[in-house]
């Protein structure tokens, strides 16, 4: 299993950062993402499930992603997401946003992949982790990127 966690000081106010994190602006976090529709309960909330898909080479991948939790709290907001992938990963993101000031945000990263099967994990350990390690910071840093614009328009 492969584990993460990274910060990041926002110098933007914690709801214009976590804005980001709603369900209606996910193809802003994630460019690639193709749909990403409601199929059970309601968006932005703790048990909501989405489909998602993504263009991977020439396929079509969709993927049914469910909000673990969703703590949205003047102070703190978290988002806790999870998915299988093909099968052979399962899938966790955790985005924690903790108010340092009016306009100081700590985003938190943190994630987790796991592979379901033995070619998962073999997949998971042939890895690179400094790719690993650039597509986080990549990630990190469009968040940090795209608050700072939200803020400005």
């Amino acid at each position: 299993m492969l584990k993460w966690k990274e910060e990041m000081m926002i110098e933007q106010p914690i709801d214009k950062v976590w804005r980001l994190f709603s369900d209606e602006n996910a193809k802003t976090l994630y460019p690639k993402l193709d749909e990403h529709v409601l199929v059970e309960n309601e968006n932005d909330e703790t048990g909501a499930k989405h489909a998602q898909s993504y263009m991977e080479g020439k396929q079509l991948q969709t993927y049914i992603v469910e909000t673990m939790r969703y703590d949205d709290k003047p102070n703190k907001k978290v988002r806790h997401t999870r998915f299988s992938m093909n099968s052979m990963f399962e899938i966790n993101y955790i985005f924690t946003l903790d108010k340092k000031a009016d306009d100081q945000t700590l985003f938190t990263y943190e994630g987790a992949q796991k592979g379901t099967t033995i070619t998962g994990k073999a997949m998971l350990l042939a890895g690179s982790k400094k790719r690993r390690q650039e597509t986080i910071r990549d990630f990190m840093q469009r968040v940090k990127t795209k608050a700072e614009k939200n803020t400005a328009e």
